[in-house]
């Protein structure tokens, strides 16, 4: 009962909170014995193998969590048993393991016996080994991926991250192998060396990739971007219908001066600032922050509407951008691009088919359409935000009419493009062109983004 209220409750808070992604659940038998070990990176492990899975799952935990107020009672509920993780003494875990697996029982268990200290897995002890020997019971090996960004040891409380859970195929011993060499250590050796290839075959290669975007955040700054000209040519398209309409020479301050901050910012960030994680966000995010400041002075100047629900759109942008605080470098620039483009092609439809809450469905449109594709941090809840929020504004104001559909169209386009032109740019970044020096040479390594 405790564990089904678990269940109930834990699947759509782990997946609002942290993004969690489970693949290969069909190599989790239903029925009889197995084993299910894993890698083991964060305090989070036992509930992100067990939410998906239907059966219980019997796990070996440390015995001094058993000591915890509350945490005891909690894990022991849920049918955890505890296990003297110090050496010669686990003779007594190893054979309730061994009695909850002849009981055609799920056991999981994490063969470092502790949390990884860097995210890779570390020295494997022999008794899942040896428990697939005696019981016969199939092994499935799991990696946990990302789990390490969302709650390493020593963090003292969680943040969200994106994390991946993938259960592997089977690993089934050939029984007539187990008996005729029950006692050896070296066939002990080989069955946990094949466990560690099936997991570090997507482990190492996430980490490796991960390791080298922190690297990233130090290289050098990106020159002036495409997208990031587009404030320019936006300028020079105003100064010339403000010039049609004959106001430029009351509008051309607000035109032209955050612009002018803007650029003179970017020739800082190329030549002034050092290199950093937070650096490299700001770069990212400030093309954001000048449509937000910049919006009202430049449709005043072309002569369109500026918004009616402006007051919900700011803050759901805003809001919607908090969550690329977890997500990875590149994840971020597509989106940044994506919002400049939806905004600035917004304007020059305006021009043409003026509409109280057409920028509000283009930007919210694409926001949702980004994040249910790319799988952002929070989508479920971001996703169902935006859209409750254009049923509002659409239930608000008298705008529905045939021109809501271009602004529609702009965000699908949008979407679109990214998943056509600009992504081919940012894949050829993944796939790896960091020199790096390690040991003397340089490396070049494969980024695989972050799982």
């Amino acid at each position: 009962m405790l564990m089904s209220l678990l269940k109930l409750i834990g699947r759509p808070l782990f997946k609002v909170l942290f993004t969690v992604e489970y693949h290969g659940l069909e190599n989790v038998p239903e029925t009889g014995r197995v084993i299910i070990a894993g890698n083991h990176p964060s305090y989070l492990d036992p509930l992100l193998i067990t939410l998906p899975i239907k059966r219980t799952i019997r796990f070996m935990a440390w015995d001094a969590l058993f000591k915890v107020p509350l945490l005891g009672l909690l894990i022991r509920a849920l049918g955890a048993f505890p296990v003297d993780v110090r050496k010669g003494k686990g003779d007594a875990a190893f054979r309730e393991a061994l009695r909850v697996l002849e009981s055609d029982n799920a056991l999981g268990i994490f063969p470092e016996g502790q949390r990884s200290d860097l995210g890779p897995m570390g020295e494997l002890r022999a008794g899942t080994a040896r428990l697939a020997i005696d019981s016969g019971a199939p092994i499935v090996p799991v990696t946990i991926g990302g789990a390490y960004r969302a709650w390493p040891k020593w963090r003292l409380l969680p943040k969200p991250a994106k994390i991946i859970v993938r259960f592997h195929e089977p690993i089934v011993l050939d029984e007539n192998e187990s008996v005729a060499r029950h006692d050896d250590k070296t066939y002990q050796r080989e069955i946990m060396d094949r466990f560690a290839k099936t997991i570090n075959r997507s482990l190492v290669p996430a980490l490796r990739g991960a390791d080298s975007l922190e690297r990233w955040y130090h290289q050098p700054p990106s020159n002036i971007r495409s997208y990031e000209w587009a404030p320019l040519l936006a300028a020079i398209i105003s100064s010339f219908v403000a010039h049609r309409h004959r106001v430029l020479g009351e509008n051309w301050l607000a035109i032209w001066l955050l612009p002018i901050f803007y650029y003179a910012y970017l020739v800082l960030d190329l030549a002034l600032f050092k290199q950093a994680r937070i650096t490299k966000w700001l770069r990212n995010s400030m093309p954001v922050w000048l449509i937000l400041l910049w919006h009202y002075p430049l449709s005043r100047s072309l002569g369109v509407p500026p918004g009616e629900m402006n007051e919900l759109l700011a803050p759901a942008v805003l809001a919607a951008f908090f969550a690329f605080f977890w997500e990875d470098y590149y994840t971020l620039q597509k989106f940044v691009r994506g919002l400049v483009v939806v905004y600035y092609f917004s304007l020059a439809l305006l021009l043409r088919w003026p509409n109280s809450i057409g920028m509000f469905v283009a930007g919210l449109g694409f926001i949702a359409l980004f994040c249910l594709v790319y799988r952002t941090i929070y989508y479920p809840l971001t996703v169902g935000v935006m859209l409750l929020f254009i049923a509002i504004a659409l239930l608000m104001t008298d705008s529905m009419n045939k021109s809501m559909l271009v602004y529609a169209a702009l965000s699908i386009a949008t979407l679109g493009y990214l998943q056509t032109f600009a992504t081919a740019a940012y894949d050829i970044r993944k796939a790896g062109n960091v020199s790096l020096h390690h040991g003397g040479r340089i490396a070049r390594q494969s980024n695989h983004g972050n799982s």
